[in-house]
Formats: C-alpha cells, sequence, structure tokens
C-alpha cells in the first residue's frame, strides 16, 4: 500500500539527500571522529558512482563552484552595492527579456472589477512569439499609495491547460478542475488571493506552455509525431473537464518535445 508524504516531510528528505549529492565509495559515517553525531551503520551509503544522472554525476558536481562566483557567500565580495550592480548586470543578461521592435510589450487591461475585498484587473500582452499572454493582476480595494508587489508564478502539477487559474480566483464561479486542484494542492485556497489580502499586488501570468500560453493542437495539425499526433482531436469546448484531462495528458507526451527544441 503506498503512503502520501506530506509536502513538508518531502521537502526535508529532499534537502537532506541534495546536501550529500556524493559520498566516497568506502565512506563510513562512524568513522568522523570530529562529528558529535553518531550515525548509525544501518543507514544506506550513498556511493560516488550512484547519481539520478547516471555516471554524469561526478562530471557534473566537479563543474561546479561552491560558493559560486556570484553569491554574496562568495569572500571576493566585500560591498553589498558593487555586488548588487554585479548581480543585476548577470540576471539581466541571462533573463534576455523579449522586446518588440525594441520596446517592451504593451500591456493592455481588458478587465477590472472588485472581487473579495481585492480590485482585479484582467491584463494581456503580446510578446514576439506565440498568442498573446493573459495575466491577473491583484490588489487590496481602497488601497493607496504605493504598495510591495510580488510576482506569483503558478505550479505544473500536471495542468497544463490552465495557467494563472490555478492560483488566483476572481469570482464565485470556479471550474470544477480548479476547485479539486486548490484542494489538493493549497488546502482550498487561492494563495494569490490571500497574500494580495495582507497588503501586496500580485501578479500571476501564464507561464510558457501553460493556460494561453499553451500549444494548441491546431498549432501542429497534420504533423505525424507519435503519441503527440492531434488528427483524432480538437480544440472546440476546451473548458469540459473530460478535454481538459486528455490535454494534460497530451501535453504531458509533447512536453518533451517541447523541451528537446
Amino acid at each position: 500500500m503506498k503512503t502520501k508524504k506530506s509536502r513538508r516531510k518531502f521537502l526535508k528528505s529532499a534537502a537532506a539527500l541534495s546536501s550529500l549529492p556524493f559520498m566516497p565509495a568506502e565512506f563510513n559515517p562512524t568513522e568522523n571522529k570530529s562529528s558529535k553525531t553518531t550515525v548509525s551503520m544501518e543507514q544506506p551509503v550513498i556511493k560516488s558512482d550512484r547519481s539520478i544522472i547516471g555516471n554524469y554525476g561526478i562530471w557534473a558536481t566537479g563543474n561546479l563552484n561552491d560558493p559560486p562566483a556570484l553569491s554574496f557567500r562568495n569572500p571576493k565580495w566585500t560591498d553589498l552595492k558593487s555586488w548588487q550592480q554585479k548581480a543585476k548586470e548577470k540576471a539581466v543578461e541571462l533573463v534576455a527579456a523579449p522586446t518588440v521592435d525594441g520596446k517592451k510589450p504593451k500591456v493592455s487591461i481588458k478587465a477590472e472589477y472588485e472581487y473579495d475585498g481585492l480590485v482585479i484587473e484582467e491584463l494581456e500582452w503580446q510578446l514576439p512569439y506565440g498568442r498573446p499572454t493573459e495575466a491577473i493582476l491583484l490588489k487590496p480595494a481602497g488601497a493607496t499609495g504605493p504598495l510591495p508587489a510580488v510576482l506569483g508564478l503558478h505550479d505544473h502539477g500536471g495542468q497544463k491547460y490552465f495557467g494563472k487559474r490555478k492560483i488566483t480566483r476572481t469570482s464565485d464561479q470556479v471550474h470544477p478542475t480548479i476547485i479539486a486542484h486548490q484542494e489538493e494542492s493549497y488546502t482550498g485556497k487561492a494563495w494569490a488571493n490571500e497574500l494580495a489580502k495582507q497588503g501586496y499586488v500580485v501578479l500571476v501570468h501564464d507561464t510558457f506552455t501553460f493556460g494561453s500560453r499553451r500549444v494548441m493542437y491546431q498549432d501542429i495539425s497534420g504533423i505525424n509525431s507519435g503519441p503527440c499526433a492531434v488528427d483524432d482531436k480538437s480544440d472546440e469546448n476546451p473548458e469540459d473537464p473530460e478535454n481538459i484531462v486528455i490535454y494534460n495528458k497530451w501535453a504531458a507526451e509533447h512536453e518533451h518535445i517541447m523541451a528537446k527544441s
């Protein structure tokens, strides 16, 4: 019988393992005389040739520097401002924010209303590729002056049909799939809303290949791609729960193609 681990227990055990990615093959935990903790000999030994990425593990960890060059833990950084400047420059370089004709995408407000003590704006912008990105901005109703802001990133959860809707709520009419997802993952709450109620402005957008940015069947119609063939599928009536299950199953297969591409 399978048992379901709590998220907290899973993260705790994962963190413990990640702190010891590789141990020498002959490592004996009880021989560490500098340690004040006695480790049971019954614990399994993680050998140096074992890794989640096979025998590429030693090579991968050998390419890591600790602390990394731009970590503030690195002793070469003694001045906070100079470190912030260099770190920001590298972050901007790697993010490679897309522009349209050299300009930032124009944001349109499609709707604005109040719900459950929050002002909600439905936003949209067009990147240089794909369909328009849809987003939701939430802030406390009646708030004045600047507020701290949070970029709310929705989960994967095996639900590629949905994006921003997985962590938000904009009316009492909620899709049953979203209700089930929030019950399973967030104790029934839309956490972006809960955060906004605490005095934050929260922006939640559909991330790449989720929600409004998902790959539509029509986009690859006629392409023979094995389990990702779509000749028997249609983009019509996409909100039907049965069609959502079918889409998510298809998207799980297509995700590998997208990642490798």
